[in-house]
C-alpha cells in the first residue's frame, strides 16, 4: 500500500459557495458534499482572485496570478514555459489523470488536446471547451477521434474517472495518483435530466436581499436558481459515487479529496448574471479538503484563502514536495493542520483588459478583499468600497464618502505594493482573438458535425 497520499480534485464549474447544505443553505440537497464537509475541513472565506474559468484554471495549475501565468482571459492557450501541478507530481512518481473540460488550449470548442499540452496529465479523457450536457463530446487518450455518450455528461465523466482510479489501484498499487475531474455543471446552460429539473420549485427557492426589488428580477432569480440547484444536486450525486469508490477500494483514509470551484454565479444579485465581477456571489467559492489519515474533520476555517493561487502550494506542501520559487500563492496547509493564524490578510482581485471580442472587458479592474472591506478600482479612479462588517450584502458603496478617503488611500497603497511584487501592471491585455477562436454559434456547428461521426460509448 502506498504511503504518500493520493489526491482527488473535484472541480464543478461556476458553483457558488452557498449552494450546499453544509454552508447553511436550507433548500439545496447536497448530502454527499455535506458528508465531505463533516469528514473534512470547510473554508468559509475562500475567494478566487480572478473569477473567470480559464484564468482560474491556469492559476490552479501554476500557483501564479493570471497576469503572471499568461492566461489573461478566457479561451487563450496557456504558455508552456512554466511549472505545472500535474507535471511536478508526475516527476515524483504519481500517476496523473484528468477527466472533463480543459479550457486551457485556446479558443477551439469540442476539440482534442494533444499530449504535449496536457501539463503533465498522462491519462486524459476530455475536450477543450464547451457545455453540451446531453450527448457530450470527448476524446480518449491520444486518439483524436471524437466520442460521445447518450447519458448525462457528469455521470459519464465520473465513470471515466473511476476507470482511471481502478487502473491505478489494479495496475500500479504502490504508486499514488493525482486525479482531477472538471465537471461542466452547474455552469449554464440549464439543461438537466427531468428528475433533477423537478427537484426544486422556483416558488420555494429564496433570493438574497441584494437582488433588485422588482418582480421580474425576483422571478428570474428564482427560476434560475431552481435549475441551478438541480445541477448542483447532479454533481452531489457524482461526488457520492466517487466517495463510495474510495471507501470500497480502501483508499479513503490516505486520499486528499480537494473540492473546489473556479467562481460563483451572480444569479441576478445586484442585477448581474454570470461571473467576472468583484461581488461575493462571483468571487466566493466552495472549498472542502478531506484527508482522514492526517486532518481532523468536521471543522470550518474562517481565515481568507485564494484557491486560485493557493491550491498548488497547499497540495505540494501537504505531500512534502518542494514548492517552485515562481509560485505566488500562499500554502494554507497550516490551517488544515489546525493552526489558527492567517496565511494571508487579503485576496487580490483582478480582471485584465480585453478590448475586443464577445467577452470584451476594455477597462481592467484590480481590488482588495479583506475580512472587513472590499475595495475595487480601475486605473483612473476608485470604483467601490464596501464595509463588509456592516454591509455583508455589498449594497452601500462608500467609495465617494469623504470620511473613507483614508481607507481608499490605504487600499491603493496595498494594491500598488501587490502589483509591484507580482509583476502586474494596468497595460496587460488579452489581445483578441485567441488562437483558433470560435463563437458559440460556430461551436454548435462544429459540435453537430463531430457528433455525427463520433464513436458511441
Amino acid at each position: 500500500m502506498c504511503e504518500r497520499p493520493n489526491i482527488l480534485i473535484i472541480y464543478p464549474d461556476q458553483m457558488r459557495a452557498d449552494v450546499m447544505g453544509c454552508a447553511g443553505n436550507p433548500c439545496v440537497r447536497t448530502p454527499n458534499i455535506d458528508r465531505l464537509a463533516r469528514e473534512g475541513v470547510r473554508f468559509d472565506q475562500a475567494y478566487t482572485s480572478y473569477p473567470l474559468c480559464s484564468p482560474f484554471r491556469a492559476s490552479l495549475m501554476t500557483g501564479k496570478y493570471a497576469h503572471a501565468n499568461g492566461m489573461y482571459a478566457n479561451h487563450y492557450p496557456i504558455p508552456l514555459d512554466q511549472c505545472f501541478l500535474a507535471d511536478i507530481y508526475r516527476q515524483h512518481g504519481y500517476q496523473t489523470g484528468y477527466v472533463g473540460k480543459w479550457h486551457l488550449d485556446g479558443g477551439q470548442k469540442h476539440s482534442f488536446i494533444p499530449p504535449e499540452r496536457r501539463l503533465g496529465f498522462e491519462w486524459f479523457v476530455g475536450f477543450n471547451r464547451g457545455h453540451e450536457y446531453f450527448h457530450p463530446l470527448f476524446y480518449r487518450g491520444d486518439d483524436p477521434r471524437p466520442r460521445t455518450s447518450g447519458r448525462f455528461e457528469p455521470d459519464v465523466q465520473t465513470d471515466h474517472l473511476i476507470e482511471f482510479l481502478q487502473r491505478c489501484r489494479d495496475e500500479r498499487p504502490n504508486q499514488p495518483f493525482l486525479a482531477m475531474i472538471a465537471y461542466g455543471p452547474p455552469h449554464p446552460p440549464m439543461n438537466l435530466p427531468d428528475h433533477y429539473a423537478r427537484l426544486y420549485e422556483p416558488g420555494q427557492v429564496p433570493v438574497r436581499a441584494n437582488t433588485p426589488d422588482d418582480p421580474g428580477a425576483i422571478r428570474r432569480g428564482r427560476d434560475f436558481l431552481a435549475k441551478y440547484y438541480g445541477l448542483v444536486s447532479s454533481i452531489d450525486d457524482n461526488v457520492g459515487r466517487l466517495l463510495h469508490w474510495l471507501d470500497q477500494a480502501g483508499l479513503a483514509d490516505n486520499t486528499i479529496v480537494y473540492f473546489v470551484s473556479d467562481h460563483g454565479e451572480m444569479a441576478d444579485e445586484h442585477g448581474h448574471i454570470g461571473k467576472r465581477t468583484y461581488y461575493e456571489a462571483s468571487m466566493r467559492v466552495p472549498l472542502i479538503v478531506r484527508w482522514p489519515q492526517r486532518l481532523r474533520g468536521d471543522r470550518s476555517v474562517q481565515h481568507l484563502v485564494d484557491p486560485a493561487v493557493d491550491s498548488m502550494p497547499t497540495l505540494l506542501g501537504l505531500c512534502g514536495l518542494t514548492i517552485p520559487g515562481e509560485v505566488q500563492g500562499a500554502s494554507f496547509a497550516p490551517l488544515l493542520q489546525g493552526a489558527n493564524h492567517p496565511t494571508r490578510e487579503a485576496v487580490f482581485y483582478e480582471v485584465l483588459m480585453e478590448r475586443e471580442g464577445p467577452e470584451r472587458f476594455p477597462i481592467p479592474e484590480r481590488g482588495v478583499r479583506t475580512h472587513e472591506c472590499l475595495y475595487v478600482r480601475n486605473q483612473e479612479q476608485p470604483l467601490a468600497l464596501f464595509d463588509l462588517t456592516r454591509d455583508p450584502l455589498e449594497m452601500h458603496n462608500l467609495v465617494d464618502s469623504s470620511s473613507h478617503a483614508a481607507s481608499v488611500a490605504e487600499f491603493d497603497n496595498m494594491l500598488g505594493d501587490h502589483m509591484r511584487l507580482t509583476g502586474d501592471n494596468w497595460g496587460i491585455e488579452a489581445v483578441f482573438p485567441p488562437k483558433d477562436f470560435v463563437t458559440h454559434e460556430q461551436g454548435r456547428e462544429i459540435y453537430l458535425r463531430q457528433l455525427a461521426q463520433a464513436i458511441e460509448e
